[in-house]
């Protein structure tokens, strides 16, 4: 084998008679070394396999190969593991191609919705292979022309695995829908607190009961009994509505006692699955996750995390105690579907049934909502030989 050698180690009664037979003058060699009984020399890997055939009653050893047969030696002895990491390889080539994950980032469902379909209809998916750059912007180039009533530019941001979609929505500025006369009604009944007007009339006032749907604020300009004019109203509606909300609560709960026994953990993450080097405490607390390594490419990632043991004592909640959390969560709920400027007004539970293991509460609320929906004005009853007032 071309390119070659081997260091060996010749052994025998006269290894120099050997060496006077086969070597000199036969065969090159370098770094001769003599010791009683021992030759040591590097000669090419050819020569070896002539020396072996001749060697009789000596014992020819290899001591250290070099260049090619080094490399093909080692495979052949370790051809397993060579194996193994060749279909290692080329399954991180073939994953690191792969979408795992995409995120369209926009905040209308709709439109999520949209692209989420058109990327699948054009190939691109969960568990599907990334399509190069140039093949991505023309199917996002193709999505925009077939859809570009609803996007102006869509773009894909790919962080190894991941897939971030981008998504500009179009907007149409249409002047005759924003100028159309309306009404502003109750979008749901209760009693008003407050009510302010920009355009329009405004039919009802304040502490007023209104039911869903009645007109509060008009589009109709009335004069003597007719409709003279209409206008887009403007204004906003606050009222005191009400809501019943049902929670059924836990008696039981959990103390966690911090203990002062702390302990590092190396955690290698691969395809989102964590793989703890190190046996956690059977309960701990992560205080504290440190990156070491995180690849842009393949879905691997390493890091330190400070794990604290942790104590945990199981209660129960008294009566009154659990009354109060599920009262509490009852607030939440109601707090998750406010906006800005509505608040609870107030709050009182109605009734609650203690079980073995929860309590279910009946909760009564009054808020202060938002109540401004809109409606369309009755263009038949506008007096046609009178100018249209906006």
């Amino acid at each position: 084998m071309k390119n070659s050698y081997v260091r060996l180690r010749i052994e025998g009664k006269n290894p120099d008679l050997f060496f006077k037979l086969y070597i000199i003058n036969k065969i090159s060699y370098k770094n001769l070394k003599r010791r009683k009984g021992v030759l040591e020399l590097t000669v090419k890997y050819e020569d070896y396999l002539f020396l072996e055939n001749k060697k009789g009653i000596y014992n020819i050893y290899v001591i250290k190969e070099y260049g090619l047969i080094k490399y093909k030696n080692f495979i052949l002895k370790n051809i397993s593991l060579v194996i193994a990491f060749i279909i290692s390889l080329i399954y991180l080539i073939i994953i690191s191609n792969m979408a795992f994950n995409i995120d369209v980032i926009h905040n209308n469902k709709e439109i999520r919705n949209l692209v989420y379909d058109e990327l699948k209809r054009n190939d691109i998916s969960n568990y599907r292979f990334i399509p190069s750059y140039n093949k991505r912007r023309k199917i996002l180039d193709k999505i925009v022309k077939e859809n570009k009533d609803d996007l102006e530019w869509l773009e894909i941001e790919r962080k190894g695995s991941i897939l971030n979609v981008k998504v500009t929505e179009r907007k149409i500025n249409d002047k005759e829908k924003s100028t159309k006369p309306r009404h502003i009604i109750a979008k749901k009944s209760g009693i008003i607190t407050s009510i302010t007007a920009s355009h329009g009339e405004i039919l009802k006032k304040k502490n007023d009961y209104v039911n869903e749907g009645e007109i509060l604020i008009s589009g109709d300009i009335i004069k003597d009994e007719t409709v003279k004019g209409q206008v887009r109203a403007e204004g906003r509606v606050y009222a005191e509505t009400w809501y019943l909300v049902n929670v059924t609560y836990p008696l039981n709960y959990e103390e966690i006692i911090y203990q002062s026994k702390v302990k590092n953990n190396i955690i290698l993450n691969f395809l989102g699955k964590d793989i703890q080097l190190f046996k956690n405490y059977s309960k701990n607390y992560l205080e504290n996750s440190k990156t070491l390594i995180k690849d842009k490419i393949f879905p691997f990632s390493i890091r330190i995390e400070k794990q604290r043991k942790i104590k945990v004592n199981k209660q129960k909640y008294t009566e009154e105690e659990a009354l109060n959390k599920a009262i509490e969560e009852a607030e939440n709920k109601i707090n998750k579907k406010l906006e800005a400027g509505e608040y609870i007004i107030d709050k009182k539970a109605l009734n609650f049934t203690m079980n073995d293991s929860t309590i279910e509460v009946e909760v009564f609320f009054k808020v202060n909502e938002d109540i401004t929906a809109y409606k369309d004005v009755d263009e038949s009853l506008l007096n046609k030989d009178d100018n249209k007032v906006e």
